[in-house]
């Protein structure tokens, strides 16, 4: 059962996620998902869904973009923008203000070792919450894992992202099911 929550809570909780959270976008989405689905129940598992689908769709930044559509779930555009700015401005002010150190001392080199420790434990949080995703969204669907093998070669093969590769699975997928569909409209009749 969805829980109710205010405007308020859902731009906090974006606010800490936006400051605290690290390993970037799959990980993120991750944290939404276990924060705002299992534990808090916020969100439903199909909003969840929709969102994480549009914001795959959609060029540009993953997180922030599932995070935005999360505010609109219920509170529209307001909530919307509550929580880009929630999520996005701590992540903004962070690397300003490093930058600016970076830049002031000419590159520090206790704070490269830092970033290269923390880069592996990204790495970990990065894989489980990749997996998590996965199997999120494909579960047992074999056609739906062998379009993900296919293009998950094809794109570490080739080095590089194809918008037509992950369109043409798109519709692939939604032509096996249409076609699934009429098959049993046929055997019903």
């Amino acid at each position: 059962m969805q829980k109710k929550y205010s405007i308020f809570d859902i731009a906090l909780y974006f606010l800490k996620l936006g400051t605290t959270g690290f390993g970037g976008p799959v990980a993120l989405v991750g944290f939404m998902h276990r924060d705002l689905v299992e534990k808090n129940q916020w969100i439903s598992e199909e909003e969840y869904k929709e969102g994480l689908a549009l914001a795959q769709l959609a060029p540009g930044p993953l997180a922030a973009q599932l995070a935005i559509y999360l505010g609109y779930v219920n509170y529209g555009v307001l909530g919307a923008t509550l929580v880009g700015f929630a999520f996005v401005i701590p992540s903004f002010l962070v690397v300003l203000v490093l930058g600016f150190f970076y830049k002031k001392f000419g590159g520090l080199s206790w704070m490269q070792s830092v970033f290269y420790g923390i880069s592996a434990g990204v790495i970990g949080i990065i894989a489980f919450s990749s997996y998590k995703l996965v199997n999120k969204s494909i579960g047992n669907d074999k056609v739906l894992w062998a379009i993900f093998i296919v293009s998950a070669l094809a794109t570490i093969i080739t080095e590089s992202e194809n918008v037509f590769l992950f369109l043409g699975a798109g519709v692939l997928y939604w032509l096996l099911k249409l076609r699934k569909i009429n098959f049993y409209v046929v055997i019903s009749a």
